[in-house]
């Protein structure tokens, strides 16, 4: 998987995608969680759902909560801080240990 805890991405696919180019000139969020047995990530602010919440004894009233529901990991990509744009990410060989980079500025995004 090319997301890691903590990236910034942007989505590029389903209802929380940006619709307009102020929109996509942004990135979408930082990445929360990442579940690698489901191939879905959660996405800090997106895909809202609401967690309906049971009566108990610490919460007698119950209620509803809002929270962020896991996405798909191919509908995000790595957003690119250089190139102000969402963008592909390449594997190389650096003093012995993978890393990760974007092609279009060789800027290595953990090493």
């Amino acid at each position: 998987m090319q997301v890691k805890v903590g990236d910034i991405v942007q989505i590029i696919k389903g209802k929380d995608r940006p619709q307009t180019e102020d929109e996509r000139a942004k990135p979408s969020g930082r990445v929360l969680r990442v579940d690698r047995e489901t191939n879905r990530v959660i996405v800090e602010g997106k895909n809202m759902v609401w967690k309906h919440l049971r009566k108990t004894e610490q919460n007698p009233q119950g209620g509803r909560q809002q929270r962020e529901a896991a996405i798909p990991a191919a509908n995000v990509m790595l957003w690119n801080g250089q190139a102000g744009k969402a963008e592909r990410v390449h594997y190389k060989k650096e003093g012995g240990k993978k890393v990760r980079y974007f092609k279009s500025t060789k800027t290595v995004i953990d090493g």
